[in-house]
């Protein structure tokens, strides 16, 4: 491109917010080709996704020094000021920010681009208006244009980072002044958006998106948002006046302020600037008169540096590097990275020995290119550079590709914080200026491929750890949602129950009971459940709506041990039992939950809940619902009503010792009637058979803990019968009795008990077939005796069987003890296992009657019974006496019994009674 041309130049200059930017893209899409250099990579970014937009993708390329998109039929180039080349042909040419040609580190590669990039048609320098003087007097030609701000720009003083207006950018210069300040705002605000010139673009934009979507209401940004980054801001506030420039650290210049102060208020919406508390005393009345007038002091010079050096030797070339400027308005240029690492290898043997080589030289300058992206100094950078050099002037001129995949796998990490992410992205910049350089490696557009892939991944990474660490998007939306009275936010509840407001979770709901996310900050939680209840409102009434109206298969009995009885929907308790006026009849108490309902819908809900309960027990305690019903029944003969309210206050089942008198008062009429409500009225308990199946026994446990409030003791596992272990409430409510070392369900009990008597009847028969017990053996030895003449004596006492025992898991201990509380002694030797009848203890001891004075004989011996077993006398006999040892009696004959007059007939057993036929028997064998 040549150094001048016949074809305008125009010089637009003003402030922020003139819409500079915007003219040059204009002019660029109306040529037929064109570039323009940007100060940032971001911002050449934002402005190729423009151009995209208007020429299509096929038409635009973007050049950075490490992202390069070049279309093969690129006529438009958006790139970085160093990037940019000058050697391209184009129609139109834009230098944007050119002021920031006195800039200390970059300063050269502005004024070089204002003073040699001309486009054929026309050219355009961009910039403040404090340039202005500079540009007449380098540019000469050029045609001054200054254009207005379209907003005002006003000083809003100090304020509390806490205090701060919403769309507030805050600008600070270091990375540990960003992050401390990002970090403050999470924890009040929710958070903020994080924007730095280090940032990849990827990166960049998603911070940018979080900003502009509403999701945060602050932006924390470096300087790099004054360089033409367009942001929704209404305010600028300074955390810091002063800034480290790469070797002091000094206050802002004016303008500096003024271009970072600028970017509040954009168009034509007005904005305003101001501080964070007084950093550096604040700014002064005259900083505040210059920003707001856009008055700034030009600037005096120009930074500059030989852009086109001699590579004939090491030492020509540094000294073109150092040579001054020709021109007053520019000045040499403070060494840079590029001259520091070169200066660094002059010293080198192998380069000083290769110091006279044209291309060795040209290559060496080539390579000290290379942006020190991960900030290492100019000693640790030129290592890198050096290897570079040895392999672009040796072999092929290419760097070594497994070198350079090895670097690249070991970037391939995206776990870490985000030090470790930014870190890896800065290296991974390195690697993607190399293979931007198809000169430098082979297959650079692979290269470039998978260096761009990675650098996306690290930037997607640390974009989600920047969001974790300084964004509290839950926090920023309840700030939000609490200040929209009639905002209507979606709510949505998963099939988990997690209720999410406009996306964001803030708890779940389990059936009606709301619960803050257990994540969430204590101080977040009384926020949280005030939108839980505005967003909630409509969810909870349609749930009201369901559960009252529904047809109770949601409905279920929660019965944990250790717990209260409470009733659950869809698995969620929202009820309690409590005590009642009886145990069948028990109170609901709903969960506090549900009183938050309008008050018909509570009432709807707690009448669902008494319905329910009602059907439950009809269906798994019948019985026990209608000994509770029969017991309060007044045409339901009284000495029936106690018994059955004595039943009812134990759950079903009761053991006989314990209501054997009023078992007893009942009439021969009156025992049918219980016998019709389907009990068994065993030796040792009453009970109904339907109440020991487990659902019956799950609801029997929650009603009795409900009426004690006390909670649902363990119960044993469904279909056992014997347990050696277990919580005592919890196997007497189930059905279980206590014999021996361990715990028999009732009806087993029961079972047990009738074949005992059963074989007990048996034995009582006439021997008209052999008698139980009776085996090969004995028959034997009886045949045997009646040979030798003798007649044998039978044994005392009979056989029980003990093979249902054995089926039921008793051990010959707990049936011993089982058979003893029946009311069964063992007799004669333990190893013939005979029995005999003595008789149920009973529960108090009687006082002794006086002896009448008609009887006599008293002593006469006991009888014995048909099957041989001695007869007690029934006065010992029913006072229990059991166990203890009698005297020898002489076996004498007893006097034929006395009639008594004086007493009224002895009443003979119930014909119902099982023991009517054993009387028959007995009355027969007298007689005989």
């Amino acid at each position: 491109m040549p150094p001048f041309s016949s074809h305008p130049v125009k010089a637009v200059l003003g402030p922020t917010n003139t819409g500079k930017t915007h003219l040059a893209v204009e002019r660029l899409t109306a040529h037929a080709s064109g570039m323009i250099g940007f100060p940032l990579r971001l911002l050449a970014r934002e402005v190729y996704d423009r151009v995209v937009a208007i020429k299509g993708p096929a038409q635009v390329a973007l050049v950075t020094g490490e992202e390069r998109i070049m279309p093969a039929q690129a006529r438009y180039l958006l790139g970085t000021m160093e990037a940019l080349p000058l050697e391209r042909d184009v129609a139109f040419v834009g230098i944007d920010e050119a002021q920031l040609g006195a800039d200390p580190e970059r300063g050269h590669v502005f004024t070089d681009r204002l003073l040699r990039a001309r486009g054929r048609e026309e050219t355009m320098i961009l910039g403040s208006a404090s340039i202005r003087g500079l540009v007449k007097t380098l540019v000469p030609e050029a045609e001054i244009v200054t254009r207005p701000r379209f907003s005002t720009l006003s000083y809003a003083g100090s304020s509390k980072l806490s205090r701060l207006p919403k769309r507030s950018a805050i600008v600070a210069f270091s990375a540990e002044e960003v992050y401390a300040i990002a970090e403050m705002l999470r924890r009040f605000s929710g958070g903020a958006a994080v924007v730095m010139g280090a940032l990849s673009p990827r990166t960049r934009n998603s911070q940018v998106a979080m900003f502009e979507a509403g999701e945060v209401d602050y932006l924390v940004a470096t300087d790099a948002i004054g360089m033409g980054l367009n942001l929704d801001v209404q305010h600028v506030a300074f955390a810091s006046l002063q800034k480290f420039d790469g070797r002091r650290l000094r206050r802002l210049t004016i303008s500096e302020m003024a271009q970072i102060a600028g970017r509040a208020g954009r168009h034509q919406q007005d904005g305003s600037f101001g501080t964070v508390g007084l950093p550096q005393g604040g700014f002064t009345p005259e900083e505040i008169a210059a920003i707001e007038g856009h008055h700034f002091p030009p600037l005096a010079s120009l930074f500059w540096r030989n852009p086109t050096p001699g590579f004939g030797s090491l030492d020509q070339l540094i000294a073109d590097l150092a040579q001054p400027p020709t021109q007053p308005v520019l000045r040499a240029a403070p060494e840079a990275v590029d001259i520091a690492v070169l200066k660094h290898l002059a010293g080198d043997m192998e380069v000083r020995a290769r110091g006279g080589d044209f291309d060795a030289v040209q290559r060496l300058w080539d390579v000290c290119g290379l942006p020190d992206f991960e900030q290492l100094g100019a000693e640790h950078h030129s290592r890198t550079v050096f290897k570079l050099w040895q392999w672009r002037t040796s072999g092929d001129g290419m760097i070594d590709p497994d070198w350079f995949a090895r670097r690249l796998e070991r970037m391939n990490d995206v776990e870490g914080d985000i030090e470790q992410l930014a870190s890896r992205i800065a290296a991974v910049r390195t690697l993607c200026f190399i293979a931007q350089r198809g000169d430098w490696i082979a297959g650079a557009a692979g290269w470039t491929e998978q260096t761009q892939a990675l650098e996306s991944r690290l930037s997607d990474a640390l974009h989600a750890a920047l969001a974790q660490r300084f964004v509290d998007r839950r926090l920023a939306l309840l700030l939000r949602d609490a200040g929209q009275r009639n905002a209507a936010l979606p709510v949505a509840v998963g099939a988990d129950g997690t209720v999410a407001v406009d996306g964001e979770a803030i708890g779940t709901l389990k059936g009606f009971q709301f619960k803050v996310d257990p994540v969430a900050k204590a101080s977040d939680h009384r926020m949280l459940l005030a939108a839980a209840e505005k967003h909630l409102r409509a969810e909870l009434a349609r749930r009201a709506t369901a559960l009252a109206e529904g047809d109770g298969s949601a409905l279920s009995l929660v019965a944990e041990p250790g717990a209260p009885p409470r009733l659950a929907w869809h698995g969620h308790a929202i009820a309690t039992l409590a005590k009642g006026p009886t145990l069948v009849q028990p109170a609901i108490q709903i969960d506090p939950s549900l009183r938050r309902l309008d008050p018909q819908q509570a009432q709807a809900i707690s009448e669902r809940l008494q319905r329910f309960v009602a059907e439950q027990l009809a269906r798994h305690a019948g019985p026990l619902a209608a000994m509770g019903e029969a017991a309060g029944d007044l045409f339901t003969p009284p000495r029936i009503r106690a018994l059955l309210a004595a039943l009812t206050d134990n759950s079903g089942t009761i053991g006989r010792a314990v209501v054997e008198d009023q078992l007893n008062a009942l009439t021969t009429e009156e025992r049918p009637q219980l016998r019709k409500l389907g009990f068994t009225i065993g030796s040792l308990d009453i009970f109904h058979p339907q109440l020991l199946k487990p659902e019956a026994v799950r609801w029997r446990a929650a009603l009795v803990a409900a009426q004690q409030g006390t909670p649902i003791p363990t119960l044993p596992p469904h279909g056992a019968v014997l347990q050696k272990t277990g919580s005592h409430p919890g196997l007497i409510i189930a059905g279980f009795r206590r014999c021996a070392s361990g715990w028999l369900r009732i009806d087993m009990a029961e079972k047990l008990a009738r074949q005992a008597h059963a074989a007990r009847m048996q034995a009582s028969a006439p021997p008209t077939a052999p008698l139980v017990g009776r085996d090969e053996h004995h028959d034997d030895d009886h045949d045997g005796a009646e040979e030798s003449g003798v007649a044998a004596a039978p044994p005392p006492g009979f056989v029980i069987d003990p093979a249902l025992a054995t089926s039921l898991g008793l051990d010959e201990e707990t049936r011993r003890a089982l058979l003893g509380s029946f009311g069964f002694r063992s007799v004669g030797e333990p190893a013939l296992q005979r029995w005999r009848w003595s008789g149920l203890r009973k529960p108090e001891k009687r006082p002794r009657r006086k002896p009448h004075p008609h009887r006599k004989n008293t002593d006469a011996p006991p009888r014995a019974a048909p099957n041989g077993e001695t007869r007690r006398p029934p006065a010992l006999q029913a006072k229990g006496k059991r166990g203890k040892p009698e005297k020898p009696r002489i076996d004498t004959p007893r006097p034929p019994r006395l009639d008594r007059p004086d007493r009224s007939p002895r009443r003979g057993p119930s014909p119902n009674s099982p023991f009517a036929g054993l009387a028959a028997l007995l009355a027969d064998a007298r007689k005989d």
